[in-house]
C-alpha cells in the first residue's frame, strides 16, 4: 500500500493553512508570549515592598489578629493596609500599619484589628514604601 502524496491530498484535502503561514503564526505567537512574559516579570520585579498573609486568628467578637511578613530592602520603611471581612466579604475592620525601617530583608509582624462585627477573614490590601 503505497499511496502517493497527491492521492492522499485528493482523498483528505490539503492542509488548512499553508506551511509558511503556519510558521509565521507560530513565530508571532511566540513573540507575543515573550512580550507578555517580560511585562509580567517587570511588573512583579519592580515591587520594592512585598507582603504575605501568614495567618489570622479570631481573638474576640470584635477583633481579629493578623500575622504577616513584609519583604523589603533593609533600611526602608513601609505602610501596610489590612482589612478584616465578615462572611459576606464586607469590610468590618481596617488598619494602616506603619512598618519602620528594619535590619533584615524579611520581617514578621502582628496586628490586631478592631472590627464592627464578627470577622471571618483578613487580607492585605497594599504595602507600599514610605
Amino acid at each position: 500500500m503505497s499511496d502517493s502524496p497527491a492521492r492522499d491530498t485528493a482523498r483528505y484535502g490539503g492542509p488548512l493553512v499553508p506551511r509558511r503561514t503556519a510558521r509565521l503564526l507560530l513565530v508571532l505567537g511566540a513573540a507575543v508570549a515573550l512580550v507578555v512574559l517580560v511585562l509580567v516579570g517587570l511588573r512583579f520585579a519592580d515591587q520594592p515592598v512585598r507582603s504575605e498573609l501568614v495567618s489570622y486568628d479570631h481573638v474576640g467578637e470584635h477583633a481579629i489578629r493578623v500575622d504577616f511578613t513584609v519583604t523589603m530592602d533593609p533600611g526602608d520603611a513601609a505602610t501596610c493596609t489590612i482589612q478584616a471581612m465578615n462572611d459576606g466579604r464586607a469590610q468590618v475592620g481596617f488598619v494602616e500599619v506603619p512598618i519602620p525601617a528594619q535590619t533584615e530583608r524579611r520581617t514578621a509582624h502582628t496586628v490586631t484589628i478592631s472590627t464592627q462585627g464578627e470577622a471571618v477573614s483578613a487580607e492585605i490590601l497594599d504595602c507600599s514604601p514610605v
